[in-house]
C-alpha cells in the first residue's frame, strides 16, 4: 500500500507532457527507421525501446549484421555490415555539407582524389588507406551517389548517400596513378596497395524538425588480403565513430573547400549553392 501511494504520488509529479514528447520522438525515430528499412532492405531498424531512448539521450550507437554475398568461383561467403547511429541537434543541411565535403578530413591515414563527377550529382573517388605495419595499404575506387528516387518517396524526409566500388577498378586505379599525381600520396606505395574487394555504404539524414538530424551510416567492407575479420570490424567501427563526431563538430563551420568547382547535391538532387552552404554552415545567432 505504501509503495503504491508512493508510485501515484511521484508520477502526479513528474512532467507528462515531457513523457509523452519524449516517447513521440522515439516513435518518430523508429518509424524513420522502419521506412528506410523497408524501402533499401538495409537491416537499420532492429533497435528495442531501451536503444532508441540512449540513442535520444545523445548516446553513439553501433550495431553489426552479418551479410551473405556470393563470390565468383568461390562459394557464399560471410561479412559484417556496421550501422551507426547519433542523433544531433543540428539542422540537416548542415550536417549534409559537413559529412560531403570535400577534405573532410576524417582519416588521417586516408588520402583521396576526385577522378570525376557524374551528371546525376554523383561522382568517382580514389581512396587511398596508410595500414599500420606489418598490413599493406589499402585503395579503391568508388561511385557515390543520391538516392533522389527515395528522397521522392518519402516526402524528403529522408536522404541518402551512397557509395559502391567502381567495376574494372584495378584496370582504372593502374591508369590513374601512372598518369595522375595525386598530393601526399607516394605512388611507388600506392602501387603495391590492396585493393579491396567490398566496399559499399551510405550516409542516411532524416529530418525530426527544424533543429534535429537522425544520423545513419552504415559500411560493409572486405579489407582483401589477410586480415583477421576482427580487425576489419574494429577498423570500420572506429571509423563509422569517428566520421559521426566529426561531422557534428564541422557542422557550424564553413567548409573552404566547398566551392563552384565540387558542387554538393542535396539528397534530392538538387545542387546547394556555395552562398547557401556559407549561409547553411554559420551558427543560427550570426544568421539572424
Amino acid at each position: 500500500m505504501v509503495t503504491r501511494s508512493l508510485t501515484t504520488l511521484l508520477l502526479a509529479l513528474l512532467p507528462l507532457s515531457g513523457i509523452a514528447a519524449a516517447t513521440d520522438g522515439l516513435d518518430t525515430i523508429s518509424n524513420l527507421l522502419r521506412d528506410y528499412q523497408l524501402e533499401t532492405g538495409v537491416p537499420v531498424a532492429d533497435l528495442d525501446r531501451r536503444s532508441l531512448s540512449r540513442l535520444a539521450q545523445g548516446e553513439t550507437l553501433q550495431r553489426k549484421v552479418k551479410v551473405t554475398r556470393s563470390v565468383a568461383g568461390d562459394n557464399d561467403t560471410t561479412t559484417v555490415r556496421i550501422i551507426g547511429y547519433r542523433l544531433i541537434d543540428k539542422p540537416r543541411e548542415r550536417l549534409w555539407l559537413a559529412a560531403l565535403a570535400f577534405d573532410a578530413g576524417f582519416s588521417e591515414r586516408l588520402t583521396e582524389h576526385l577522378v570525376r563527377t557524374h551528371d546525376d550529382g554523383g561522382a568517382s573517388w580514389y581512396q587511398h588507406v596508410d595500414m599500420p605495419w606489418p598490413l599493406r595499404d589499402r585503395h579503391w575506387l568508388i561511385r557515390t551517389g543520391k538516392g533522389v528516387a527515395l528522397a521522392r518517396r518519402m516526402d524528403d524526409r529522408i536522404w541518402e548517400h551512397h557509395w559502391r566500388l567502381e567495376p574494372d577498378a584495378e584496370s582504372r586505379i593502374a591508369g590513374l596513378l601512372g598518369q595522375t599525381e595525386i598530393p601526399g600520396l607516394d605512388p611507388n606505395r600506392a602501387s603495391k596497395a590492396v585493393q579491396l574487394p567490398l566496399n559499399n555504404g551510405a550516409w542516411v539524414m532524416a529530418t525530426l524538425d527544424d533543429a534535429r538530424t537522425l544520423v545513419v551510416v552504415h559500411a560493409t567492407m572486405d579489407m582483401g588480403g589477410v586480415v583477421p575479420d576482427v580487425l576489419v570490424n574494429r577498423y570500420t567501427r572506429k571509423q563509422l565513430q569517428s566520421m559521426l563526431e566529426r561531422i557534428e563538430m564541422q557542422a557550424d563551420t564553413a567548409m573552404e573547400q566547398y566551392d563552384s568547382e565540387y558542387i554538393i547535391y542535396r539528397g534530392d538532387g538538387t545542387a546547394i549553392a556555395p552562398s547557401a552552404a556559407a549561409a547553411a554552415t554559420r551558427p543560427p545567432e550570426e544568421s539572424s
